[in-house]
């Protein structure tokens, strides 16, 4: 029994010490199909073209005539502010009724602002 076990260790430690020994000289190991040399052929230079953009750029947005910065102006302010996140929740309770009350005067002056 014990010399069917040293049998096998000993195959795997002489395949290593062979191995690490082809490594250590530098000396490759046999292969049986070694790729001769491989030649690539280049393709003629092409004459230089213009860069052109892959997609066509989307057109900018037309310019409203209303003017929307004025409605929940308060709540945006807060919301856009550098507050710490604990403060800006007891000022949502004074902005957005706020705003809701003068929601038509804002959207009034919306038309001209």
């Amino acid at each position: 029994m014990k010399l069917q076990r040293r049998v096998p260790r000993s195959l795997v430690s002489v395949a290593l010490l062979v191995v690490l020994a082809a490594a250590h000289t530098g000396q490759a190991l046999p292969a049986a199909d070694q790729p001769a040399a491989v030649q690539v052929a280049q393709e003629p230079e092409a004459p230089p073209r213009e860069l052109q953009p892959r997609y066509e750029p989307v057109p900018p947005q037309p310019k409203s005539w209303y003017n929307d910065s004025y409605i929940f102006a308060m709540t945006r302010g807060v919301a856009d502010s550098t507050l710490v996140p604990a403060a800006k929740a007891p000022l949502y309770l004074l902005t957005v009724p706020l705003d809701l009350v003068l929601l038509p005067f804002a959207a009034i002056g919306g038309l001209f602002g």
